[in-house]
C-alpha cells in the first residue's frame, strides 16, 4: 500500500471512530462540565469529607432530612455481620435521626457523627487518595471510646475500593456503594432540583475517577474491538509522557538558590540552599528516605495515571528524620495555616505534608496542548518562588532554630 492509501486509510478509519454513536456517547460523558472537578474535589480528602457532612447532616439546607445519614448507617451496618453491630436496623428506621450532629475534624477524625437520642456515635475514616498511618484508626478508636464510654460506637473506613483496615473494629466500605447510594437519592428529586443536580454531579464524578463505572468500561472495549487501529494510531501518536516533568525540571535546574536532592522519572525533590548548613534540616537517617539524610525537602511531582493526567504539583515533605525534629517542623508549620496551605492532618507516621499546591491541576490541563500547559506550569511557578517559597524557607528555618535558643 503506497503511502498516500495508508494515510487515507487512517483518516476513514479515525473518522469511522469519531462518527460512532458509542465513541459520542463516552465522549459527551466524559466531556461534560462537572461542579467537583472544576472545584478540584477529586481526589481532595477534606472536599469529600466535607461534603459528606453537609449531605449527612440533617440540619443542612439540602432538604434531605435525615435521610442520607439513614441510608448511609444501613449500608455500613449491612457490611457487619449480625452478631457485631452495634445497633439493629430496624431501631434506626424507628428511631429519631434528625437530631444528628457531624463534626469535622474533631481529635483529626474525618467524620464524627453524634446520634444522641440513639446513644450512638459513628466514626468514619475516609481516605481516598492516601493509606492510614500506623496506628492511626486505634488511635481514633481509643479517643472515641474514651470520650463516649457510655454510648455505642460503630467504626466505618470508608476508600474506593473499600480496603481492609488494619484494626479489627472497623467495618470497611467502599466508594462505590457510596455512589449507589447517593444516585439512588438523585433519582428521587426532580430534575430542575438544585439538590438533585449537585447529586448527580458528585456520582459522575466519583465514577469517573474514584470507582469504576462498568457501564462506561463495557462500551471502551466494544469501541476498541471495533476501531482497534484508529485508536492504536492515536495512542502511537500521543505526546510523552515526560514532557511535563522536563518543564518542571528546568524550573529548579541551574538555578544557584536550590539543591537538587534527588530526581526520578516523575519527582524531583530540591531544598533551597540556606537550608544545607543547618543541623536539624540535615538529620534524618541516610537508609530511610534520601540519600542525602535531608529532614525535609520541596517535591515538584508530575502524574501519567488516567485520573491525574497533566497534573503537576508542589509539596514540602518532612521525613523520617528523628522524631522531636519532624514533630517541630509539623507543629511549626500547623501553627502557620496562612502560609502552610496544603497541610496534612494527622501527621504520619514517616512522611508528613506540611505544604502543597498545584502548579497546574488536572482539570485544567486536560483542556489545554502541551504549550499551554507549559505556560501555565511556568507562570503559577513564578507566583510560588516570588509569593509563598521566601515566606516558607524563612519559616523553616524559625521553626528549626527554635531548640538552639
Amino acid at each position: 500500500m503506497t503511502q498516500d492509501a495508508m494515510t487515507t486509510d487512517i483518516e476513514q478509519k479515525l473518522a469511522d471512530l469519531v462518527d460512532d454513536v458509542d465513541f459520542q456517547t463516552i465522549n459527551w460523558r466524559m466531556g461534560r462540565f462537572n461542579l467537583f472537578e472544576a472545584m478540584g474535589a477529586v481526589r481532595g480528602e477534606l472536599r469529600h469529607s466535607n461534603f459528606l457532612a453537609f449531605l449527612m447532616s440533617p440540619s443542612r439546607n439540602h432538604g434531605l432530612g435525615s435521610e442520607p445519614l439513614l441510608r448511609f448507617l444501613r449500608l455500613a451496618l449491612a457490611a457487619l455481620d449480625p452478631a457485631l453491630r452495634p445497633i439493629r436496623s430496624l431501631e434506626l428506621l424507628v428511631g429519631d435521626l434528625d437530631g444528628a450532629v457531624i463534626h469535622r475534624e474533631w481529635n483529626n477524625i474525618d467524620l464524627l457523627i453524634e446520634i444522641k437520642q440513639l446513644r450512638l456515635v459513628v466514626l468514619v475514616e475516609n481516605k481516598v487518595g492516601s493509606k492510614a498511618g500506623e496506628g492511626q484508626l486505634a488511635r481514633y478508636r481509643e479517643i472515641v471510646e474514651s470520650r463516649f464510654p457510655a454510648d455505642r460506637h460503630l467504626f466505618v473506613f470508608l476508600t474506593p475500593d473499600g480496603h481492609a483496615p488494619d484494626e479489627d473494629a472497623y467495618v470497611a466500605m467502599n466508594y462505590a456503594d457510596l455512589a449507589r447510594m447517593i444516585e439512588g437519592l438523585a433519582l428521587e428529586r426532580s430534575a430542575d432540583n438544585e439538590i438533585g443536580l449537585i447529586l448527580r454531579h458528585y456520582v459522575e464524578m466519583l465514577r469517573r475517577h474514584i470507582v469504576p463505572d462498568k457501564e462506561l468500561q463495557d462500551l471502551a472495549r466494544l469501541l476498541y474491538e471495533r476501531h482497534k487501529e484508529a485508536f492504536d494510531y492515536i495512542l502511537k501518536c500521543r505526546p510523552e509522557g515526560g514532557s511535563l516533568f522536563q518543564v518542571a525540571k528546568s524550573l529548579v535546574d541551574g538555578d544557584p538558590s536550590f539543591v537538587m536532592d534527588r530526581v526520578g522519572s516523575t519527582l524531583l525533590a530540591f531544598v533551597p540552599a540556606d537550608w544545607s548548613s543547618v543541623p536539624d534540616l540535615n538529620a534524618c537517617d541516610t537508609t530511610l528516605w534520601t540519600r542525602t539524610g535531608r529532614s525535609a525537602v520541596f517535591e515538584i511531582k508530575t502524574y501519567t495515571s488516567e485520573a491525574y493526567a497533566h497534573r503537576v504539583s508542589i509539596a514540602l515533605i518532612v521525613g523520617p528524620a528523628p522524631s522531636e525534629i519532624r514533630e517541630r517542623l509539623y507543629r511549626g508549620a500547623r501553627d502557620r495555616p496562612d502560609l502552610f496551605k496544603g497541610l496534612v492532618k494527622p501527621m504520619g507516621g514517616k512522611f508528613a505534608t506540611i505544604y502543597g499546591r498545584d502548579l497546574l491541576s488536572h482539570a485544567a490541563g486536560k483542556l489545554m496542548d502541551e504549550e499551554q500547559r507549559a505556560a501555565v506550569i511556568q507562570e503559577t511557578w513564578k507566583i510560588f518562588q516570588e509569593d509563598d517559597l521566601p515566606a516558607l524557607t524563612k519559616a523553616i528555618l524559625e521553626i528549626a532554630a527554635m531548640t538552639e535558643r
